[in-house]
């Protein structure tokens, strides 16, 4: 402060009153004392241009660490946010039980991306058959697991519409609903559709429970359009952005795309574990009965309007933007 308080001596002291006599000074002593006087103000201004530049810094500095703290209040406060389990993935995933209850590792890998089959294969690559259908069959009993009220909230979802643990049957209390893992659903899907892919392969007589001995010929395209459906939004929603180098080979006058590109992965062996070790009983649920007061939708079949509340050919292109539409048809099972 002083600067401030040296600013105010000197403004007091050019602006005390200095009564002039008159009658006894000289024209030469009164010129001396108006120069006097004029120096003073010329000196006087040039303080206060000083004086208010020094206030200008002062609020400059003191808004600059207004501004520091806020930064660092807003840092911290997302850093609080994720620094449980799976920082890296929580910001680009919606909520999930599993991203709670285990880390998730993610490691760095090499697709393979040859276009032909390389003699370690995948299942993806065994040659069709019932030893091939019964590898995949791993992946067909998605499991259920439990979680809260709240939970189904953080989902976006109705409580009140989504299946409930009856407690008589089940004995998890008033708090129980059903989820199941996503990821699960997707590998039936392109199940679903190298089944189809390879109908015609020779020798192979597709198995499992949704072929054609099970479906009727109209439920199965859609069954199949559901899924192409489905895959393509979850690519489009992941969109991974490693790109693909081209090469020349001999024999070939265009590019040959290298497909085996490096990727930063989720562990999904770790994701499948969690999946069979934290689910429910799956015969126990095969076999469970409708509670009695069970929130029932229409059938989506018999109403091709709607399907579980939502208007059929509204689509969104945001990921986890909820419907406008409200319930309809609202009964309870009797």
């Amino acid at each position: 402060m002083e600067p401030f308080s040296k600013f105010f001596k000197s403004f007091r002291r050019y602006h005390r009153f200095h009564p002039l006599d008159s009658s006894s000074a000289s024209d030469d002593e009164l010129a001396g004392k108006y120069e006097e006087h004029l120096l003073m103000d010329e000196r006087l201004k040039r303080e206060t241009v000083i004086f208010k530049s020094r206030i200008w810094i002062l609020l400059t500095i003191t808004n600059l660490i207004i501004l520091g703290i806020t930064v660092s209040m807003i840092v911290t406060s997302h850093c609080q946010l994720y620094a449980g389990k799976n920082a890296d993935l929580r910001p680009i995933s919606w909520w999930s039980p599993i991203l709670d209850a285990i880390e998730i590792p993610t490691y760095e890998t090499t697709l393979n991306g040859t276009f032909f089959a390389k003699p370690e294969v995948s299942i993806a690559r065994e040659e069709p058959g019932p030893e091939n259908d019964a590898d995949w069959e791993q992946y067909e009993t998605i499991r259920t697991h439990i979680v809260s009220r709240e939970d189904i909230l953080r989902l976006g979802k109705d409580p009140d519409t989504v299946m409930r643990f009856d407690n008589d049957y089940w004995g998890f209390g008033d708090d129980a609903y059903m989820v199941q893992l996503d990821v699960m659903h997707q590998i039936h899907c392109l199940n679903m559709l190298r089944k189809a892919a390879f109908h015609d392969y020779p020798g192979y007589v597709p198995t499992g429970a949704h072929t054609d001995a099970n479906n009727t010929h109209a439920s199965r395209w859609t069954h199949l359009g559901h899924c192409v459906d489905i895959l393509l939004q979850n690519i489009q929603c992941n969109a991974n952005t490693e790109v693909i180098t081209l090469a020349w080979v001999e024999g070939r006058t265009q590019p040959w795309p290298d497909f085996s590109v490096n990727r930063k992965c989720r562990d999904f062996e770790a994701i499948y574990k969690w999946q069979l070790e934290n689910s429910v009983d799956a015969g126990k649920f095969d076999r469970m009965p409708i509670p009695h007061d069970a929130y029932v939708w229409p059938a989506p079949w018999e109403n091709r309007e709607s399907e579980l509340g939502e208007k059929l050919g509204k689509h969104q292109k945001q990921e986890g933007v909820l419907g406008q539409a409200g319930h309809q048809h609202t009964k309870r099972h009797e």
